[in-house]
């Protein structure tokens, strides 16, 4: 299984902190997201990590060139990271991930290693992570659900009392499904023109279609994920919390 991570964005509301850096190397207790991200993956037994970089690209190849890496990792670049919204670092991608199931995770979020586990073994080919704990807000990502487990509707559009949760951002992508999305984003963005389009806009087009994700809970184990100064601060919090997490 390889792990597809997104960090490709700015990361503007972390202003400084990313003046000289992408968010993903913004560091938590003395060490960066994506280091902790890459041990979480090796941890659950991801065998090797994609990066889509776009901004300060060149941080990040430092980082790893000069890192102690826990697993394998090779980059993509995203040209257009600050023209096209998210959905293109996942198609730029495309060559990289075809022909094997994979993880694809955004790259701004603190997480347990029990989540990756969790929608591992989750019974889909396909699925998502979506914590229910509470009604999501308007602007979260959120998703409705079937009584059968597969997610009916994805999107920021979704009226709050429709949803079951918010999408945090962690899918698996079954090997034969991997081409549907990759043809779903080229034809919301490159075909249409919808720039400003999310991968889980694509998810949604490929669910209207047809395809079955399924919807995996978050249950009681934390993450969080990392927008500004306030989830900067929850996500230290949330470093106590993380060895306590549960284990499968």
């Amino acid at each position: 299984m390889r792990a597809l991570i997104l960090a490709a964005g700015m990361g503007s509301r972390l202003m400084p902190l990313t003046a000289d850096r992408p968010k993903v190397l913004v560091e938590l207790a003395g060490a960066t997201l994506l280091g902790r991200m890459l041990s979480c993956l090796a941890t659950a037994g991801v065998r090797e990590a994609v990066v889509v970089t776009g901004y300060r690209e060149d941080a990040i190849e430092r980082w790893l060139e000069h890192g102690e890496l826990p697993l394998p990792v090779r980059t993509v670049h995203n040209d257009d990271y600050e023209r096209i919204n998210n959905a293109h670092s996942v198609y730029v991608a495309r060559d990289a991930l075809l022909g094997e199931a994979f993880l694809k995770l955004d790259g701004d979020l603190l997480l347990s290693p029990e989540l990756v586990s969790r929608l591992l073994c989750a019974p889909f080919a396909s699925a998502a992570l979506i914590d229910t704990s509470e009604r999501p807000d308007a602007e979260a990502m959120k998703a409705s659900v079937r009584a059968d487990g597969t997610i009916a509707a994805f999107g920021k559009w979704l009226p709050a009392s429709e949803a079951a949760g918010e999408s945090i951002g962690i899918e698996r992508i079954a090997e034969a499904d991997a081409p549907l999305l990759f043809d779903a984003i080229e034809r919301l963005v490159h075909r249409e023109g919808r720039l400003e389009a999310y991968y889980e806009d694509a998810y949604h087009r490929m669910i209207q279609d047809g395809f079955a994700m399924g919807a995996v809970d978050t249950g009681s184990v934390p993450w969080t994920e990392i927008d500004d100064a306030a989830d900067l601060a929850r996500a230290r919090e949330l470093l106590l919390r993380l060895d306590e997490a549960p284990s499968s």
